[in-house]
């Protein structure tokens, strides 16, 4: 798998506020989560969440095995954190807030995390197929409130994943979101096209009046169409401080474009971006 090549950013004048976190409670309705700096903790699951039948997981196995010391489904196993810890894409980049698996699906992870646009709350949640071949996520559900409100819909449907990437959905909350997610429906349908190897450059600067941009080109292994580019931009501790995303439908080996964030100050200093791409083959 090849690694995301970067530059050195020039990014010069930046707002220096640090951006709080401290809104964002993180829970799960799911199968349980996962903390960096202690051991996971069990999480009651959403008894209104349901799971759809996951036959197209059947016989697949992780990109890489090593022995599971955790056996709960109710958590990320060892093996699992062992596959996205040698990951070599920008996922390990960014400080999730939560990391998990639904039930049944130990080959997905979804990872959460919350960032402001302005003065508007975000969550930022991401797929990674760490399975040994293609597989589509479908998944349908809303981001809750502090009362347990409906804050945010969640919809996403990718065609293909390959094998040790990762699809992320930024989802606009019209209040303050805890974090938890309720999933109403997760599956694995059948798998739609092929997903293709690629590797990016980036180049963050500024346009002629001065707001940010990042400018950025795909190379694959094979004949694709780049589909969503995303751009995080990340403080020093891999917050998310903004969030922006490019459509391309070039066709070819190659794609190129540019990302386009609307501002010319930033709530917290950004010194690194992490892009998530998933294209797919060209039929």
């Amino acid at each position: 798998m090849r690694r995301m090549s970067k530059k050195v950013m020039g990014v010069v004048c930046m707002a220096m506020a640090i951006f709080s976190m401290t809104t964002c409670d993180v829970k799960v309705s799911a199968a349980g989560f996962y903390y960096p700096t202690s051991q996971p903790q069990k999480v009651e699951s959403d008894t209104n969440t349901t799971t759809k039948d996951n036959t197209a997981t059947q016989g697949k196995t992780f990109i890489t095995k090593e022995k599971t010391t955790t056996s709960s489904s109710s958590y990320l196993t060892s093996e699992q954190q062992s596959v996205l810890n040698k990951l070599d894409t920008d996922y390990s980049k960014v400080r999730w807030d939560v990391q998990y698996s639904p039930k049944g699906m130990d080959g997905i992870i979804i990872s959460v995390s919350s960032y402001m646009e302005g003065k508007y709350p975000y969550l930022l949640v991401a797929f990674t197929n760490i399975y040994n071949q293609d597989v589509t996520v479908s998944a349908e559900g809303y981001a809750k409130g502090k009362s347990g409100q409906e804050v945010g819909d969640i919809f996403i449907y990718e065609e293909a994943i390959r094998p040790g990437n990762t699809v992320t959905k930024a989802i606009y909350c019209d209040s303050t979101p805890t974090g938890e997610i309720h999933w109403d429906t997760i599956e694995t349908p059948k798998v739609y096209g092929t997903s293709t190897y690629w590797e990016g450059d980036w180049t963050f600067t500024t346009d002629a009046d001065g707001y940010y941009k990042l400018d950025y080109s795909l190379k694959a292994d094979d004949y694709m169409t780049p589909g969503y580019v995303t751009a995080l931009l990340l403080d020093a501790n891999g917050y998310i401080v903004d969030v922006a995303y490019d459509y391309n439908i070039d066709k070819g080996y190659s794609g190129y474009g540019s990302i386009d964030f609307y501002t010319k100050e930033f709530n917290s200093k950004v010194v690194d971006v992490a892009m998530f791409a998933n294209p797919l083959k060209e039929k």
